[in-house]
Formats: C-alpha cells, structure tokens, sequence
C-alpha cells in the first residue's frame, strides 16, 4: 500500500538526508518501512499528522474531489521550479496524479527513465509525453571528457595491438570522428529537451526524483539562456568539472541553438571558473 499525506505544506521533501530516519525507533509500517519515504511517513505519524488517503500501487484509486493540488498529496522531492513547472519523483506508480497537474497547469510530463506505463498514462490523459532518458553512463558521453583525455586514453588502448602507424593514425581518426558524432547527437537532444522546458508547464522526474533530476535540471539552468524559472545547482562537485568540459566541447552552432548571447556566455565562463585560454 501507498500512503499519501494531504497537508504537504508542512513538511519539506526535498531532501533525502532529512528523510533518512532510525527503523527502530518508529511504528512498523509493514512492507512500506523498505523505502526511504516510509521514514518521513513515520514522522508525519510522530508530529500527528495522519496519512489520510490510501492509495493502491496500481493507482487505480481516484482521487476524491476535495484533494485539487499537487501539494495536497505525497510525492518526494517536489518542488515547484515557477514558469508553472515542477520536479519531483515520476508519476509513473501514481498515474492519478496526473490529473493534480493538469489542473495545477502543466501539460508536459518530461520522463528522464522512459516508463512506458507513464506514456500510455499520460496520453490517456492528454498529456504530452517527452522522453529524455538519462542513462547511468549519462555523464560518460565525450561531450562531458576533454579532448586531451579521450585522445591519450585511445593512444594508450591503440598501443596494446600491433598496428603499423598508418593503421594507428585510421584508428585514431575513426575515433575522432566517432567522438564528434557523439558529441553532436547529445548536443541535438539536449537542445530538444532545453526547447520543452522553456515552454514551462511541465513535470520533470525520474525514479526518486533524486539525482538525476536535479542534476539535469543543473544543466539547464547552466547552458540554456531562455530558462526563467528556478536554478538548479549540481548534486556533486564533479558535475561542475563535468559542465566546464561540455562548454570547451561545444561547437559554435551548439551555442547558436541554445540562444547563447555575449553576455549569457561571459557569465556561464565565470560560474564555471573558465579564463579566457585558447582551448
């Protein structure tokens, strides 16, 4: 069983670490107590405020007709980003949300998993689908290493066979050719999703809501000039190394499809620490 919580302005879900809690010192929830959202359910208990809704996994159980916000009923780690946008976990085991956030304005549901039941949910409900997977080798995609990098470590993977120096430099430069492309078809799909998300009116998620979320949406707020809602910060220091290498990758026409001016490219520099070195 799903339990929902209806008066969500009290409590803050956007942080897993507040959500962590000791099993052993609360009420047993049953099969509920194996997740993380379990904790903060027996929070709510301990500060009496009662679950008052029961929802099924199936979310085959409608909504009554006094619950008209998407803050009236749990969800973890929502928050709403303005331009009538949220983020939080996928919808995809409580289809009946999507009703709260249609009335509550949106009309994209963005997936960054690709559930295929959340699809078919949302186009029952006339929702538009975006999907934009983000897989967990997402941060691996040359665009985010440097050329420096990539090129030494494919010398260095190229100098174990026996080639012939003709055959070396063909290699090298299939390789080149292949990272170019690469590069080239997430800058194409990252345009895409920059593209939807300045139409605000949209929920973004994946599983929890957790990680890839933010961290997406970090890079929104860092490469797409036309965002005017909430910024996002990166999850991990690392991220930031991550995004200097994906400016120093992009090509001028990248730039020309996010919208970059002068000015929006002279800030991005200083937010990631890039001098003005030739690269």
């Amino acid at each position: 069983m799903k339990v929902a919580i209806l008066n969500l302005r009290k409590i803050n879900f956007t942080s897993r670490d507040k959500c962590h809690k000791d099993f052993s010192e609360q009420e047993d929830l049953g099969d509920f107590a194996d997740n993380w959202e379990g904790s903060k359910i027996r929070e709510a208990i301990r500060n009496h405020m009662y679950p008052q809704f029961i929802l099924d996994d199936n979310s085959s159980k409608k909504l009554p007709s006094y619950i008209t916000s998407i803050e009236d009923v749990f969800v973890p780690n929502l928050q709403s980003l303005g331009q009538g946008s949220y983020r939080g976990a996928s919808m995809s085991r409580n289809t009946q949300y999507l009703e709260l956030l249609a009335k509550n304005g949106v009309n994209t549901i963005i997936d960054l998993v690709g559930f295929r039941k959340l699809q078919e949910a949302c186009e029952e409900k006339n929702l538009k689908y975006y999907k934009y997977e983000v897989p967990f080798d997402y941060w691996s995609n040359p665009i985010f290493i440097s050329n420096t990098e990539l090129i030494a470590n494919k010398k260095i993977e190229l100098a174990k066979y026996n080639l012939t120096k003709t055959e070396f430099d063909e290699q090298l430069d299939y390789y080149k050719k292949k990272v170019k492309r690469k590069r080239a078809e997430f800058m194409e799909k990252f345009v895409g999703l920059t593209n939807i998300i300045n139409k605000g009116h949209f929920y973004i998620g994946c599983e929890l809501g957790e990680y890839r979320t933010p961290n997406i949406l970090a890079l929104n707020s860092y490469f797409n000039p036309n965002w005017q809602g909430k910024k996002m910060p990166p999850t991990d220091d690392f991220i930031y190394i991550l995004m200097k290498n994906m400016y120093k990758n992009m090509t001028e026409f990248d730039k020309q499809k996010l919208g970059f001016t002068e000015k929006f490219e002279q800030n991005l520099r200083k937010k990631l620490n890039i001098n003005n070195e030739r690269y």
